[in-house]
């Protein structure tokens, strides 16, 4: 009777046991391991957020959504969470409380973005929120987008493309067939023939000019040649002598210039005297210039008369004759 009571007692303990450690761990995975505060925040949209969605603070978790209640609000509803934090959990005034997902397949949170605030928050007090994104929302758009970006734009845009190039092409087989192909069969047939025949008539005028090249190039205009380059290069010494006497004649010129620099500067004053002896010679033969005009003009109306005479008479140059006394006018 005992021994059945013992086992009894042992059951009972195990039982105990266990459910006090299922207690513990329901207890540990609800987040909840002591006191705890109660702040707010509100999204438009709570897609993947339930009761007990972790709350994580920098990554840290620090509490669990505890409550979700819609508001309405300035005719839009919005959804008031109750967020449960660890009891005196610092968390400064521009925190911003953003849902996350870290993969596709993760479980949605409530990641606290700390902020710089001096000011902390009081229990009770709202944390500004941060909706998530929608990844597959944006992908549906995006798709979306492109879809009626590929329906209205690019295939448009594709077949007038492809009806230009037909058109381009059709318009390059014409060209092709019409005008470059003629031209290319009449540049070749004018090559054929005129530059064919330039060719010939100059490869006839090559022939010429070896020819003539050989003749002048043969052993008596060889020694001619030769000849030649003697004689240039005796000129050419010639010539370098020539400078060279030159160069002497102008160093002597260049003496002869700097002397007569030193002589005029030496006899200066004696030059201007003598111009000055000039000057007045000039002056005093000007005023009698008159006179010996006149004279001039006497003694040739002499002179021509006698050359008339002695035309006339040339005997009179032997014999002579008495000549009138020419009245002097006073």
């Amino acid at each position: 009777m005992k021994r059945e009571n013992i086992n009894y007692l042992v059951v009972g303990v195990f039982v105990l046991t266990m459910l006090a450690v299922f207690l513990v761990v329901l207890y540990k995975i609800t987040g909840r391991t002591g006191p705890t505060d109660e702040y707010y925040v509100n999204y438009s949209n709570v897609t993947g957020i339930k009761y007990g969605t972790p709350v994580l603070y920098e990554g840290f978790q620090i509490g669990q959504v505890e409550k979700i209640e819609p508001v309405r609000d300035q005719e839009r509803t919005r959804y008031r969470l109750t967020l449960s934090i660890v009891k005196d959990w610092n968390i400064p005034s521009d925190s911003i409380a953003s849902v996350i997902a870290s993969g596709l397949l993760s479980a949605i949170t409530i990641d606290i973005k700390e902020g710089i605030s001096k000011t902390m928050l009081a229990p009770g007090d709202m944390i500004q929120g941060r909706e998530a994104e929608n990844i597959f929302a944006a992908v549906n758009e995006v798709a979306s987008d492109i879809r009626e970006l590929s329906r209205d734009s690019i295939k448009p845009l594709i077949d007038n493309l492809n009806t230009r190039i037909e058109i381009v092409a059709d318009d390059l087989t014409k060209l092709t067939s019409e005008s470059i192909r003629p031209l290319i069969d009449n540049i070749n047939q004018k090559l054929d023939q005129q530059v064919f025949n330039d060719m010939l008539a100059l490869l006839d005028k090559l022939n010429e000019g070896a020819d003539r090249l050989l003749i002048l190039l043969d052993d008596d205009n060889q020694q001619n040649f030769d000849q030649f380059l003697v004689n240039m290069e005796s000129a050419s010494v010639a010539l370098n002598d020539l400078l060279f006497r030159i160069e002497e004649t102008r160093a002597a010129m260049n003496y002869v210039l700097i002397n007569i620099d030193g002589l005029v500067v030496d006899n200066r004053e004696n030059i201007k005297t003598s111009i000055k002896d000039l000057q007045k010679s000039l002056n005093i033969v000007s005023g009698n210039i008159n006179a010996i005009i006149h004279h001039l003009e006497g003694s040739s109306r002499n002179i021509h008369e006698l050359s008339r005479q002695v035309r006339e008479n040339p005997g009179l140059i032997l014999k002579g004759s008495p000549q009138p006394e020419e009245e002097i006018n006073e």
